[in-house]
């Protein structure tokens, strides 16, 4: 909820801002939010002293509860938001206190998502993303190594979308992130990971180079009109959809798709934002808005900004609150498939 409250001009000049990133430093959320930092410093009334935060745990639920508990609705704490935590959150996970439905966003920046894997898997040869799938459906789980944070983080959207094709991985868990994640896949430890794209692009570059990784598909972007299209980051490497419809003769549709696009908007569509708590009077949240606006039309920022952005529309107005819902909320339909699935894959009980 925004307050209502009388005009006055916002300012935050001799004031300490912090920005809680529920990751570990090096990460996807931390780098987003760093790059941010200065610009949010230069633009919001008063040139506050902004501290960036990191209090990471179990896929991000310690640091939203720790900002739940401390986070006064001021404009003086932000809460760094990416797609574990909402995934635990909209999952029902019981460590999770706080209530990231009613956060308001600042900006939210979708991206996409690169499912890739070992060389070792022998797939690189192979032109047609159908004989890559087959040849992935053709190996035992035991060669198919995925990490992740929890069961409900992010790569549960991308453990669907496997399953979805018929392709079963081993699963090793209590991963502190995608950066640990990537340094497993890079010794051999993990045969199959994922990335956002753009840090698919800009951090795994010697993986790339040294033909280490291979891709498999992206998981696209959703379109004006409401459809899945291929990612702008990575237009040569087919989506999910691409995939399954090549698997399976025919486009996906049914419960199973449901939970599968509910866990997009989760992991594409609200990839990366920064919110406000509840309660935060409207001109406060509009000064942050505004602060945003004049970043994107900072010559230094528009220099930069593809190795974050990318080219990625950004969202600065209450039209993100509609996405935000559309993240955090799972329909029954979707719902009712996802909860065996989890019980019987990994031994979780979805509320």
């Amino acid at each position: 909820m925004v307050l209502n409250t009388p005009a006055h001009a916002v300012d935050f000049s001799g004031k300490r801002i912090t920005i809680v990133v529920p990751f570990n430093e090096g990460g996807g959320t931390d780098s987003y939010t760093r790059f941010l930092q200065p610009y949010f410093q230069k633009y919001l009334p008063g040139n506050p002293k902004i501290l960036v935060l990191n209090k990471s745990g179990a896929g991000g639920i310690l640091g939203g509860n720790y900002f739940a508990s401390k986070a006064k609705p001021d404009g003086t704490w932000v809460f760094a938001l990416s797609t574990s935590t909402i995934s635990n959150f909209a999952l029902g996970d019981p460590r999770v206190k706080f209530k990231l439905n009613e956060f308001i966003p600042i900006i939210l920046s979708p991206r996409s998502t690169m499912q890739y894997v070992r060389k070792d898997l022998g797939i690189q040869d192979i032109p047609s993303i159908k004989g890559k799938i087959e040849k992935m459906r053709s190996l035992k789980p035991e060669q198919l190594v995925f990490g992740g944070k929890t069961p409900t983080s992010a790569g549960l959207s991308l453990r669907v979308g496997l399953n979805l094709l018929g392709i079963k991985t081993k699963d090793v868990w209590g991963m502190k992130g995608n950066g640990p994640m990537a340094l497993a896949f890079e010794r051999g430890e993990f045969t199959v990971n994922f990335d956002n794209s753009l840090s698919y692009r800009n951090n795994r570059k010697k993986l790339i180079e040294d033909g280490i990784a291979v891709p498999l598909y992206t998981f696209g972007i959703y379109n004006a009109a409401g459809e899945f299209v291929r990612d702008p980051t990575w237009p040569d490497v087919p989506i999910w959809q691409e995939a399954y419809k090549a698997v399976h003769g025919k486009a996906p549709s049914g419960p199973s798709y449901e939970a599968y696009k509910s866990l997009f908007h989760m992991l594409v569509t609200m990839s990366k934002s920064l919110n406000l708590p509840e309660g935060t009077p409207k001109d406060v949240v509009e000064a942050w808005r505004n602060a945003a606006r004049m970043m994107l039309k900072d010559a230094d920022f528009i220099t930069k900004k593809a190795k974050i952005f990318g080219a990625y529309p950004q969202t600065i107005s209450d039209q993100a609150l509609e996405v935000r819902d559309a993240a955090t909320k799972i329909s029954p339909e979707a719902k009712a498939w996802l909860k065996p699935y989890l019980k019987e894959n990994h031994g979780v009980d979805l509320k």
